[in-house]
């Protein structure tokens, strides 16, 4: 029950909106249908003046409390909603679910989509639960590929192969002293490794956090910025036109201070403000375990 009312708090106001669209719309209807009919027939003429005035009040609050139903039970249960329209007709969408739903994107595009999986800078594979937690994105996206033939030392040397074929310069050689486990080439905020898993499937690595000598990732919001600009960026130039999935970026174990409501509402921002540049569909997934301290409507 107090899950059920905090998803309210967080949508009443667009609750409150929708309540009211329907409602103007509902009376625009009223207002059309009394062209050919009147309305007034429709309280019994014995009653008294005081009687069809309260008559009235009680069908219009009735109309309200509808309509006011009928938004909540829209809103409550909507999983899906449209924020952004580019100009050359490509949309950003916020999803309730989980990003490797097949649910999330709509059947088309050769059934081809791009997943963006935020990772540490080093593009570590190791994950044991001290590296890389397999309760990460970064670690559940590392489980899948070894599940699909990969092993940890496979997977990190193509991986170290990709980045130097694309000459991505590491910003720093760590020690061992400063990183006692996995790789000690850290790479720039928001250098990306497309990894292309099958023919219908392309990993886009997004470089994000970066460990102390403890093994703890954090994320300045500088960072996550960058990172997220450097994202779309990339996705214009090598989406090829399919989909892009991605999850809320900087929260969880990449530790960027921010909550996950402010890094959706700053990734609606950003996508609105390089809407030139979107030139694909963009999905932006909440776990659906967030619906209660994180809504997609008000946005």
């Amino acid at each position: 029950m107090k899950n059920i009312f905090n998803r309210f708090k967080l949508n009443f106001r667009t609750i409150c909106k929708q309540t009211g669209i329907l409602t103007a719309l509902f009376y625009s209807f009223l207002g059309l249908i009394s062209t050919w009919c009147s309305l007034g027939d429709l309280i019994p003429s014995e009653l008294t003046s005081c009687q069809k005035v309260l008559a009235s009040v009680i069908i219009l609050i009735s109309i309200m409390i509808a309509c006011f139903i009928g938004s909540l039970i829209y809103v409550m249960n909507s999983t899906k909603v449209k924020v952004v329209t580019s100009r050359n007709g490509h949309s950003v969408w916020l999803h309730y679910g989980d990003m490797y739903s097949s649910d999330i994107v709509k059947k088309g595009y050769q059934d081809r989509i791009n997943i963006v999986i935020p990772v540490n800078r080093c593009f570590d594979t190791i994950v044991d639960n001290d590296l890389v937690s397999e309760n990460s994105n970064h670690g559940r996206a590392m489980k899948k590929l070894y599940d699909q033939g990969y092993n940890e030392t496979s997977l990190n040397i193509e991986l170290q192969q990709m980045l130097a074929n694309c000459n991505y310069e590491p910003e720093q050689i760590l020690t061992v002293q400063e990183k006692r486990k996995g790789n000690l080439k850290r790479y720039p905020v928001g250098t990306v490794a497309e990894l292309e898993v099958s023919d219908k499937l392309t990993y886009f690595l997004l470089g994000i956090s970066k460990f102390d000598q403890y093994l703890k990732a954090s994320t300045s919001r500088i960072e996550f910025v960058e990172s997220v600009q450097k994202l779309i960026e990339f996705c214009d130039t090598r989406s090829q036109g399919f989909p892009v999935v991605l999850p809320l970026l900087g929260t969880g174990l990449s530790r960027a201070n921010i909550s996950k409501q402010e890094a959706l509402d700053y990734l609606v921002s950003a996508f609105k403000m390089n809407e030139n540049i979107i030139n694909c569909d963009f999905h932006i997934v909440v776990w659906t375990g967030d619906k209660d301290t994180v809504t997609i409507r008000n946005v």
